[in-house]
């Protein structure tokens, strides 16, 4: 056991003295003002990252790296609906016409105030069910009757809405357009066989209404606003005076008579400046000469006129004293 020990003693002792360090380790010393620091290397010696020991300890560089960029934002959907423009909805005589040659039960109504061409639907526009009758201007059932294809494509089958024509202001003091008989406020919506509420099933702040993954009231206002058929369509994103309905609204043909029309002011006359005459070449010209300054005369004070004597007023009458009567002898 003794022989056993003595020879792992000399393979230790032996192994220990083939290792070598660098010439240039630190070595232990205590700079001036330092309680604990490293002695600087000598003059000459190799820096450690440069000598073969440590610098085999050091990572390879990792060549055509590129550090990852910021991931783009998803693209947004592009729903395949039909541009639709309401200036080519024709109005009064040719409106009606045309919605003659369409199988949409209405009939025309007497004037209305503030509808070019009053009418009053009685039954579906393509296809959608509008549950009460319709007052609206002719314009505007045109507009719901092209654009009910985007809106079956989602499988709306029937409308709710609270208010079409009303002839009111809106809050900015215009004329709403609801009195033009050209917007209407929907409620709730039937999705196949499903009603969905507007105030209920709205998903507010959504950044891709669009999206298939949306809640179909998204989706449809989504494609409804992609037509760029409606002048205004308002959401629950807008304010919170929508946050119930949705406000569909197309733009007048003529303008509306909110609108002022600036007046042109007549052009002012123009005034012809002649020429002075030209002297007569016979006779030579001659400046007038400046009149004399005008002579200025010496104030005199005016007298003050007489003060007016003040009406004295007469004097009261005292009654005379009570005397008594004598009396009777």
């Amino acid at each position: 056991m003794r022989a056993l020990g003595l020879l792992a003693v000399v393979l230790c002792g032996g192994g220990c003295a083939r290792e070598t360090f660098p010439a240039a380790a630190p070595q232990a010393g205590h700079a001036p003002g330092s309680l604990h620091a490293f002695a600087a290397p000598p003059p000459g010696a190799v820096p450690l990252s440069a000598q073969p020991h440590y610098a085999a300890l050091a990572a390879p560089p990792m060549a055509g790296v590129v550090a990852p960029a910021a991931l783009p934002p998803p693209p947004m959907s592009r729903p395949d609906v039909p541009q639709l423009s309401s200036s080519e909805i024709p109005s009064g005589d040719a409106c009606l016409a045309e919605l003659a040659r369409t199988s949409v039960t209405h009939h025309r109504l007497d004037e209305k105030r503030g509808i070019t061409t009053p009418v009053e639907v009685t039954g579906k526009i393509g296809g959608i069910h509008f549950g009460s009758p319709l007052v609206a201007d002719c314009r505007f059932v045109l507009a719901l009757h092209r654009v009910a294809p985007v809106m079956a494509v989602l499988g709306v089958t029937a409308v709710r809405f609270s208010g079409a024509y009303s002839y009111r202001m809106s809050r900015v003091g215009r004329l709403s357009l609801h009195a033009y008989g050209l917007a209407l406020d929907v409620h709730e919506i039937r999705f196949g066989a499903a009603w969905h509420s507007v105030e209920r099933d709205f998903s507010r702040g959504l950044a891709d209404g669009c999206a298939p993954t949306s809640p179909p009231m998204n989706q449809l206002a989504c494609r409804l606003k992609a037509t760029r058929l409606f002048k205004e369509l308002l959401t629950p994103d807008y304010d919170s005076d929508h946050a119930n309905h949705l406000h569909l609204a197309i733009a007048p043909t003529d303008a509306p008579k909110w609108e002022a029309v600036p007046k042109k002011r007549p052009a002012a006359p123009v005034k012809l400046e002649l020429p002075p005459p030209a002297p007569d070449e016979g006779e030579p010209t001659v400046e007038p000469e400046e009149p004399p300054p005008p002579r200025l005369e010496p104030k005199t004070a005016k007298p003050k006129p007489k003060a007016k004597p003040k009406p004295t007023k007469p004097a009261k009458h005292r009654p005379r004293a009570h005397r008594p009567r004598p009396l009777a002898s």
